[in-house]
């Protein structure tokens, strides 16, 4: 059998990331439409956001 591409397991890794936080997501908005009201301190307000800036390096 072949060993895959680094790419691949790159891409893997971010579809398996991106599945878990949907899933997150989905049931903090279950849980907040079952009780009823919506949350000021809720979990989703206090994750980090990545956000990755290019670097000129000339």
């Amino acid at each position: 059998m072949y060993r895959r591409p680094k790419f691949l397991e790159v891409l893997l890794e971010i579809r398996q990331e991106m599945s878990r936080e949907a899933d997150y997501d989905v049931d903090l908005f279950a849980e907040m439409i079952r009780s009823g009201k919506f949350k000021d301190n809720s979990r989703a307000e206090n994750r980090e956001l990545r956000i990755e800036t290019p670097t000129t390096d000339e």
